[in-house]
């Protein structure tokens, strides 16, 4: 009986550890659609106040929107400036028809009565 030897040279992988591994990345959270809405609404009506774009028209040719569009965002900085922090700063995530509701109202006052009856505890009583 002959006896043989044999020697392999190899390497392990070293099998990685849970504490190892990266965490995945979370993902950037990105603002809600109607919080980018209201942001080119006040994009918008800088670039009228500072002579860069004509009007609404011109607006809405320059972004490749209606002007009936651009009149919709726009009228999204006439809510009352605790509203629009709300929305900005994403308290509420409320659709278009939502906001144009409350936007119908011409005093700030009834805004914020309107709104907080579509999202109560939102905005503070210490507003006038």
């Amino acid at each position: 009986m002959t006896t043989v030897t044999v020697k392999v040279a190899f390497r392990t992988a070293r099998q990685p550890r849970p504490d190892d591994v990266a965490p995945a990345p979370r993902p950037r959270p990105t603002p809600a659609p109607i919080a980018r809405r209201l942001a080119l609404a006040h994009f918008i009506e800088a670039q009228i106040a500072a002579g860069k774009v004509a009007d609404y028209a011109d607006a809405a040719r320059r972004l490749g929107l209606t002007r009936a569009r651009v009149t919709q965002l726009c009228d999204l900085t006439l809510l009352a400036p605790d509203i629009q922090a709300a929305v900005l700063l994403g308290f509420v995530q409320p659709r278009d028809r939502h906001l144009r509701a409350v936007g119908r109202h011409a005093l700030w006052k009834d805004q914020r009565r309107a709104f907080a009856s579509l999202f109560p505890n939102v905005l503070t009583d210490d507003n006038p």
